[in-house]
């Protein structure tokens, strides 16, 4: 059901505090969490998702002060506060926005985790540990995603006429 996809899915908006209890209510742990939040090591966020941490923070900073201050003003640069196009994105990941890698930690050490729910794994010591052991050894990270998704595969499977194979993923079948 459509109706509930973005209540099953971690938001921008939301506290570390709200995704870790989202992604324990199934059954995942602290650990792939932070394994799968690693896919944003691909892809781009819209402006919206994250303007609020580049533009008028909070009554003491006009910028998020987890975000490295270069990087800040380089999505501004993308982001303008003004006109801006509902269409223009930045990369999750702007080292290597093409390759799943480890570099989307690196980043997050930098202070260049895109989204405040990327920045903010760096921000406990229960998930920035974690995201230590990913930025420092490629193997444990695969491992870790590896796992972390054949977890949620297992999720909702639909088996006999409860579902459908479709033909082709982006509609029903006939």
């Amino acid at each position: 059901m459509a109706s509930r996809v973005l209540e099953n899915l971690p938001q921008a908006s939301q506290t570390i505090h709200e995704v870790i209890n989202l992604f324990q209510s199934k059954g995942l742990s602290i650990a792939d969490m932070v394994a799968l939040s690693g896919a944003h090591s691909v892809g781009a966020s819209h402006c919206r998702e994250f303007m609020s941490r580049i533009y008028h923070f909070n009554q003491t900073h006009e910028i998020d002060p987890t975000i490295d201050k270069d990087y800040a003003m380089k999505l501004r640069a993308t982001c303008p506060d003004k006109g801006l196009d509902l269409n223009v994105m930045a990369f999750n990941d702007p080292t290597t926005p093409w390759t799943l890698d480890t570099a989307y930690y690196d980043n997050i050490r930098k202070g260049m985790g895109l989204l405040a729910t990327d920045q903010a794994l760096y921000s406990r010591r229960e998930t920035k540990n974690i995201v230590e052991e990913m930025a420092n050894d490629k193997k444990v990270f695969r491992k870790r995603f590896g796992e972390a998704m054949n977890k949620m595969s297992s999720f909702g499977v639909k088996t006999g006429t409860e579902g459908e194979i479709r033909r082709d993923c982006r509609v029903f079948n006939q």
